[in-house]
């Protein structure tokens, strides 16, 4: 697919239902009481007002697409107990609070789909209510894997990648899966991709070999329980990343601009 705009706002992972994941302020649920934010939920939302800001001031006036590549609902799995309400379709809704604002702002919304057992088919219909773009082979408003050519770059926008326990071997992931995009591109003849866009493993991370990139975004997620175990000394980082062609020549990699957060 080809991008109307030169500048593209990519973030991942809202998680939106755990109660360690975003979640808006004055919330009510379908039973019609307040769901409100816990502490880190308040910091979360502070953090998130403040990207908003951001990345209004970094884009400006000009048009950008909007990519939520995944894990936007937390759902109910793993029979965990850490959820805002058992009620998916609080999530969703929740989702749709937390969205509504910046999709509205967008020239599209492109949603690519995350982990099943968190979102199931949610996300297919998040992306039809909030006008997002429609993957050209399943007819879905949300898509398994996104190729957007901006500017004359292909960008390549999937969820998952491998995750890791060790910071100091998190830079293999992002020069294993660019290597493998480009080697089974080339292998295909098909176009071949200068950035990956991947999420999943709650690292925020950015690796270029100077030719080509790959970037991860962080988590709008605390540590769960399940984390505490395998992860027990992550610290939260929530970000967000503008990939920016308005001052480059076509086809070469974007400007990137990355907002992080880190929980004290």
């Amino acid at each position: 697919m080809k991008a109307k705009a030169k500048v593209v706002l990519l973030l991942s992972d809202l998680h939106i239902g755990s109660t360690v994941g975003l979640w808006p302020e004055g919330f009510v649920c379908n039973e019609g009481f307040p769901i409100g934010q816990n502490q880190f939920q308040k910091w979360l939302w502070k953090c998130w007002h403040d990207m908003l800001k951001w990345a209004s001031t970094t884009i400006g006036k000009d048009d950008f697409e909007l990519v939520l590549n995944g894990d936007l609902v937390e759902g109910i799995h793993h029979r965990t107990l850490q959820v805002m309400s058992a009620d998916v379709s609080d999530q969703t809704a929740a989702v749709l609070d937390v969205l509504s604002s910046l999709s509205t702002s967008a020239g599209r919304v492109h949603v690519v789909k995350g982990t099943e057992c968190h979102t199931r088919n949610d996300e297919i219909r998040i992306g039809q209510a909030l006008g997002g773009t429609k993957d050209s082979v399943t007819g879905q408003h949300a898509w398994d894997r996104l190729d957007l050519d901006v500017h004359g770059c292909l960008v390549s926008f999937a969820h998952h990648i491998g995750t890791t326990s060790r910071p100091y071997l998190e830079a293999a992931q992002h020069s294993i899966n660019l290597g493998v995009e480009i080697h089974e591109a080339a292998r295909m003849g098909r176009p071949i991709p200068k950035v990956i866009c991947r999420a999943h493993r709650h690292r925020h991370g950015i690796w270029s070999d100077g030719n080509s990139m790959s970037i991860v975004t962080g988590a709008w997620q605390g540590i769960t329980r399940f984390g505490r175990k395998v992860v027990p000394a992550a610290v939260p980082q929530p970000s967000a990343v503008i990939l920016d062609w308005r001052s480059v020549e076509k086809g070469e990699l974007p400007i990137v601009h990355p907002r992080v957060y880190t929980a004290k």
